[in-house]
């Protein structure tokens, strides 16, 4: 007796996107009305976060939102903020986000901007809870007199006076630099 996803398997290749709908089709037909409200409802609630994401994740106003919900009596997107400033700045921007959410295929009818309380920490972005790793110095060693001057006589025949010290520092860099490396 064979279930009815292992017929759904063929001996064909298949793409995520397909075996997903199969499966999709699958729970659907063996829901009961009540379910397949509830199932399309959380279909309705992802698409809206994912417009939102697609739209705002990412973004300098995206970097101060603290929490959404989305109210789907209303078919309105609730934003929490966490500075008014953030919030006002949102509200200014609420028809062209809305737009480009639809563009991405979650039309709502608004938003509800709020500040959160304060108090309440902010969702920091990974780029700034890692402070800056300091660079690494490079190994270097002093050139000795003779290669000092070795490499003024190599840039002596350059006339213009700028680009001959600019061309000597740069050279001189990089053989202390190779000097250190041969340590």
């Amino acid at each position: 007796m064979s279930r009815k996803s292992d017929r759904l398997r063929s001996r064909r290749t298949m793409s995520m996107g397909e075996y997903l709908a199969g499966v999709r089709s699958e729970i659907l037909e063996n829901a009961t009305s009540d379910e397949i409200e509830r199932y399309r409802a959380a279909e309705r609630s992802r698409d809206v976060y994912r417009a939102w994401n697609s739209v705002c994740g990412g973004t300098r106003e995206g970097e101060h939102v603290t929490g959404l919900r989305y109210l789907p009596d209303s078919n309105k997107l609730l934003v929490y903020t966490d500075d008014a400033v953030w919030t006002q700045e949102l509200m200014m921007l609420r028809e062209i986000i809305r737009a480009r959410m639809e563009r991405e295929g979650a039309g709502i009818d608004g938003f509800i901007f709020k500040t959160s309380r304060k108090g309440y920490a902010p969702r920091t972005s990974s780029r700034r809870m890692e402070p800056p790793t300091p660079p690494v110095a490079p190994n270097r060693r002093v050139l000795t007199p003779e290669e000092e001057g070795a490499l003024e006589r190599e840039v002596r025949p350059i006339e213009d006076e700028r680009l001959r010290e600019s061309l000597k520092k740069a050279m001189k860099a990089s053989l202390e630099w190779k000097k250190g490396q041969d340590r």
